[in-house]
């Protein structure tokens, strides 16, 4: 369901289990700055909550806030983009996510780094709410 996507993108308990691990520092808060870490505690990203309106009712659900990768001293040199998830029926038992991140056009490292990112971890987002296990770690060959 919706809800069920949006807890899943906006709490940590799902977080760990599809974004490659990553967790909230604190749970995500409108108008509040915000950090991820990787499990080792280091930080992964940060940024600042500028919306976040739940699905409900049929009504779609939007969480948008800025995005910093910090993990890494160059990227987090570039300018924050800006990333929004809407998340919203899509018939029967069916729920669309659809993910924007924007503002990329002075953060070419930020940009190359996403760019496949976003897709492995919208995958991995479906796999564990459809299956309730993780996609495997990938491995580079």
């Amino acid at each position: 369901s919706p809800e069920q996507v949006w807890t899943a993108i906006t709490d940590s308990g799902w977080t760990r289990r599809y974004f490659h691990r990553t967790a909230f520092v604190e749970p995500p808060v409108v108008g509040r700055p915000y950090r991820t870490v990787l499990p080792d505690g280091r930080p992964a990203t940060d940024g600042m909550v500028q919306e976040m309106t739940p699905p409900v009712d049929g009504q779609p659900g939007r969480f948008v806030h800025t995005w910093r990768v910090v993990y890494d001293e160059a990227m987090s040199a570039e300018p924050a983009g800006r990333v929004e998830w809407l998340v919203e029926p899509a018939g029967e038992g069916l729920t669309r996510v659809r993910l924007v991140h924007s503002g990329l056009a002075d953060s070419p490292l930020t940009w190359e780094n996403v760019k496949d990112g976003w897709v492995w971890v919208l995958d991995a987002l479906k796999t564990v709410l459809e299956t309730g296990s993780p996609l495997p770690r990938a491995t580079l060959v």
